[in-house]
């Protein structure tokens, strides 16, 4: 398999060690011919971008660059925290509908939507790591908050699903599958297992592998990625950054 795009980078617009040419110019030399620049959504405590405005900041400094790099697309997404049980995000429709991606993952420290929120789902995926009794609780409520996100927003890509706070894969990726979502294989924690991507693929979803890069070194780390979509025989057509 051959991938050809990164959709999941950082750059010092949120918590990213590179700046947006940093990170296209080490694309670019890795012979990458897509990249999406998806920094964290406002709500992430002390990582996330100032505001939503910020989008339109980085859209600006792409648009500037981009004649640059005529071998390279560059685009502009985000990665937006999910604030509420019922699937609440923190970028608003109205700037996440300009972005090229909308990335949406479960964050663990973030400014919750509502005091239900800030008990049973920013409390509770500490608590479960302690008590066995609470995991089941938090893996529904985790499934419930993506699975309702995907329905309520036009979500592109699932983020790290499952790292650290633990989900039902299998019913996210019927989740997936309905609204047409991508179920990301990250590269960058490299936490999931053969198992997990058998599990999130019965369903016929769709895949990406992104290196979630906050240095330019990993921009493009695929290769655990790689080696399980070959364990799991994984078409190529499967996957959506791989050329067919």
């Amino acid at each position: 398999m051959q991938f050809f795009a990164d959709y999941h980078l950082h750059s010092t617009y949120s918590d990213g060690r590179a700046t947006i040419r940093e990170l296209a110019e080490t694309a670019q030399a890795k012979g990458l011919q897509e990249i999406a620049i998806t920094d964290h959504g406002p709500k992430n405590i002390l990582v996330g971008v100032k505001g939503p405005g910020t989008y339109g900041e980085i859209k600006k400094e792409v648009e500037e660059i981009q004649p640059e790099f005529p071998g390279l697309k560059i685009q502009v997404g985000a990665e937006a925290n999910i604030t509420g049980v019922d699937g609440q995000i923190d970028i608003p429709k109205k700037v996440y509908e300009k972005l090229d991606w909308l990335l949406v993952g479960l964050h663990p420290y973030i400014i919750p939507e509502d005091w239900q929120t800030g008990w049973s789902y920013v409390l509770g995926n500490q608590v479960h790591r302690v008590s066995e009794s609470w995991r089941q609780k938090v893996i529904n409520t985790n499934t419930k908050a993506l699975v309702e996100a995907l329905y309520r927003h036009e979500v592109d890509v699932v983020a790290h699903p499952g790292l650290n706070m633990p989900i039902d894969a299998e019913e996210l990726a019927r989740a997936c599958a309905a609204t047409d979502t991508a179920y990301e294989i990250n590269t960058g924690h490299n936490y999931q297992t053969l198992a997990d991507v058998i599990r999130a693929t019965r369903h016929g979803v769709k895949l990406v592998v992104n290196s979630d890069a906050h240095f330019t070194e990993t921009v493009g780390y695929f290769d655990p990625g790689l080696a399980l979509l070959t364990q799991a025989r994984i078409p190529p057509e499967q996957v959506i950054n791989v050329r067919v």
